[in-house]
């Protein structure tokens, strides 16, 4: 009787386990000119969850790894930034980053997903 109580206890909370697959979202610059944006996300938190703003610096002809996160299948990429601030630069135009179209889908050399945003045109 134990152990059937053990198995149920077992199946119930494997069965709750969802595990998604961590996908990478890389932003990458294929100008000569550094390009500066801000990304934000929504970070879930012991408080609740909270807006997290960070920004980065894409170098000339460089990638930047922007998120890493547990991604539902299926799930459009631009849900997983709030806002996608892209800083002007002189003579350089920008692709939309909440345009989903624009985010690349391929496998990194470890076989799992990762999206590609080319920022500049």
């Amino acid at each position: 009787m134990k152990t059937v109580f053990y198995i149920l206890i077992i199946l119930t909370f494997s069965g709750c386990a969802i595990n998604y697959p961590t996908t990478s979202f890389y932003v990458k610059n294929t100008s000569d000119k550094t390009i500066n944006f801000k990304a934000s996300i929504i970070k879930p938190s012991s408080m609740g969850p909270m807006k997290m703003t960070l920004p980065f610096t894409v170098l000339p002809n460089d990638s930047v790894l922007a998120r890493r996160v547990g991604y539902r299948k299926g799930a459009n990429p631009t849900a997983w930034f709030t806002e996608f601030t892209i800083f002007p630069t002189d003579s350089v135009e920008f692709n939309n980053p909440k345009d989903s179209i624009n985010w690349i889908k391929s496998l990194n050399p470890t076989g799992k997903p990762q999206y590609i945003f080319n920022i500049t045109k």
